[in-house]
C-alpha cells in the first residue's frame, strides 16, 4: 500500500533518546491531519516509533503545559507492544509507579501475595490487613462470571427503587 511505503521512507534510523528527521516528517504528516494520530501504530507498524510520533505531536498541540513536561515523561525501555490493543490508547510514555505485595491471600484455597501499584499512602498496609484477616477466617471464594469492558451512559434515579424498575424494565 502506497502510504505505509512513502511512511516507511519518511521513517529513518533513530535512537531511543533522540528524535530523527524521519520521525519529524511524520510529525508533520500527523500535525497536517494526513495521518490520525490515534492510528499510527498500525500505520507505521511499530509501537515504539509511534510512541516516538505522538511525543513530538503532543508538544505542538495546544493545552499542554510545555514541551518540556512531555519530555519528562519517561519512554524509553518500554513493551509498547504488550500494551497495544489491551489496555491503553494514543501512548506517549509510561510513569513508573512504587510496586508494593499485600498478602498473604487465601482464595479458592490458593495462597496468593497480590502485588499493588499506587502512590496512595497506607493503601497496601491497609490492604495486607484485609487480605490476613480473609485468609485466618478460613479464606474466600470467587469465581467469574464474563470478562470484557462496558461503556455505558450513567443515569441517576431518585431513588433505589425506580432504578430497581428501570434495571427490571430493561430487561
Amino acid at each position: 500500500h502506497a502510504a505505509r511505503k512513502e511512511l516507511d521512507r519518511a521513517m529513518v534510523a533513530h535512537t531511543d533518546t533522540a528524535v530523527g528527521n524521519g520521525v519529524d516528517a511524520v510529525v508533520e504528516k500527523v500535525c497536517n491531519d494526513e495521518l490520525p494520530v490515534h492510528s499510527l501504530e498500525r500505520e507505521l507498524g511499530d509501537c515504539a516509533r509511534a510512541v516516538l510520533v505522538r511525543r513530538e505531536w503532543l508538544k505542538r498541540q495546544p493545552g499542554v503545559a510545555s514541551a518540556e513536561a512531555v519530555g519528562r515523561v519517561p519512554h524509553e525501555g518500554f513493551d509498547y507492544d504488550a500494551v497495544h490493543g489491551a489496555c491503553a490508547e494514543m501512548v506517549f510514555g509510561y510513569i513508573p509507579l512504587p510496586v508494593g505485595v499485600a498478602g498473604p491471600l487465601l482464595l479458592n484455597g490458593k495462597t496468593y501475595q497480590v502485588p499493588l501499584a499506587t502512590v496512595e499512602g497506607a493503601l497496601i498496609a491497609s490492604t495486607r490487613r484485609g487480605c490476613k484477616a480473609i485468609t485466618a477466617a478460613g479464606g474466600a471464594s470467587a469465581a467469574v462470571l464474563s470478562q470484557g469492558m462496558t461503556r455505558a451512559p450513567v443515569i441517576r434515579f431518585p431513588s433505589a427503587i425506580r432504578a430497581a424498575a428501570f434495571a427490571a424494565w430493561m430487561h
